[in-house]
């Protein structure tokens, strides 16, 4: 039985987070997975994303290995809840700007916060970064609906933030905390980009390529002396750590680990097609989730179009005069959003879980891997 000091299961963003930051640091370990990126997950021309999709300027650690796509702008984003899509930028909108001026303060200072608990939770874990700012915490006590209220954005979100927050997040607002409503608007607030995952696969594992093991993980065990011993095709790992770095329904099949409160699916299409009058020539069509069955239509450089859809044979007829499906994919775990009560990360001595369970995004699931092997390795304290 091969045994090295640390085993991480799942070769996504944040498996190879850790790999990096464990390779950096001159640590023995050895990264199982059945393939290089995960959710990740591009067209063959590496043209066309059908995972996570944007990156901000705030994503600070993975911004050199993801960074260098195209920006998204907010005028090319229209937003469809009536006859036609509308945008952002229209006369309507300015009777709302003594909302949107204080609705703009309080993200800002969201923002500061955030950047400020991403900055702990390369040392610290997040739920306990997260107990230390009471701002933070109260927006993860409140209902989403609450806030909408109390600032009386009414229009603003039915019209605006709903559709976006159903685009991204693949469920209804009303279903979700301030924490995750205001994380949605960041896209919005910060300059955004399209992430660039072929780049970010083949980056973060340089140097260290001969450590990573293609296979599926099948058993995770622990066997005694501090070790956990796993099951990958015929080969059998032991190791002083292990760092699971899996979605949701991947995870529960090795460990009990708690289950988020809301984990959720997607399809994801790629389309080619002339698309009829009401959507054509829009880059970006966000739809409100009680009136359509596919969450956002997104023009690609390659002229097809990337569509989230909730089921699995969205009626297409409504945006399209003719189309061919390129490709279809179907994501178990697409997102996974956290309620008030955040998960940690270190499940007991040696294990530790590493993805996007506590809050929605590349980066912070970049930097839970880099969490994971800083603690493993000593280093971590009080910031």
């Amino acid at each position: 039985m091969e045994q090295t000091e640390t085993i991480i299961v799942g070769g996504g963003v944040s498996g190879l987070a850790c790999g990096k930051t464990l390779h950096d640091m001159g640590r023995d370990f050895i990264l199982v997975t059945e393939e290089i990126g995960g959710r990740m997950l591009t067209s063959k021309s590496h043209e066309v994303n059908y995972g996570a999709s944007y990156i901000t300027e705030d994503y600070k650690n993975i911004l050199p290995s993801m960074g260098g796509g195209r920006r998204i702008w907010t005028h090319d984003c229209f937003f469809h809840g009536g006859k036609e899509p509308i945008s952002f930028y229209r006369w309507r909108t300015l009777f709302e700007i003594r909302k949107l001026i204080k609705l703009y303060r309080i993200a800002s200072d969201f923002r500061w916060r955030l950047n400020r608990l991403r900055r702990k939770t390369l040392h610290r874990s997040q739920k306990e970064a997260l107990e230390a700012d009471s701002v933070l915490k109260g927006y993860t006590d409140q209902p989403a609906v609450e806030f909408v209220k109390a600032n009386r954005l009414e229009y603003l979100n039915d019209t605006y933030f709903a559709p976006l927050f159903n685009s991204t997040g693949f469920i209804a607002y009303e279903q979700c905390n301030t924490f995750a409503y205001l994380d949605n608007l960041m896209a919005l607030i910060c300059k955004t980009y399209v992430a660039d995952h072929s780049r970010c696969c083949r980056i973060l594992p340089d140097g260290w390529k001969e450590k990573i093991v293609l296979s599926r993980v099948t058993q995770l065990q622990k066997i005694g002396n501090g070790l956990f011993k796993i099951r990958a095709g015929d080969k059998t790992l032991s190791a002083k750590n292990v760092v699971l770095a899996l979605p949701y329904h991947n995870a529960k099949l090795l460990y009990d680990v708690p289950k988020p409160e809301h984990n959720i699916p997607i399809y994801v299409l790629e389309v080619i097609g002339e698309r009829n009058k009401c959507c054509r020539n829009k880059k970006v069509v966000f739809f409100k989730p009680d009136e359509h069955e596919i969450t956002i239509l997104w023009k690609q450089t390659t002229g097809t179009d990337i569509i989230f859809s909730k089921v699995q044979d969205p009626n297409l007829g409504m945006y399209y005069t003719s189309h061919n499906i390129v490709n279809k994919i179907y994501w178990e775990t697409a997102i996974v959003l956290s309620g008030s009560k955040w998960l940690e990360q270190r499940l007991e001595k040696g294990l530790y879980l590493a993805s996007d369970y506590n809050i929605c995004g590349l980066e912070d699931a970049y930097i839970t891997g880099v969490y994971a092997a800083n603690h493993i390795c000593g280093e971590y304290w009080l910031v």
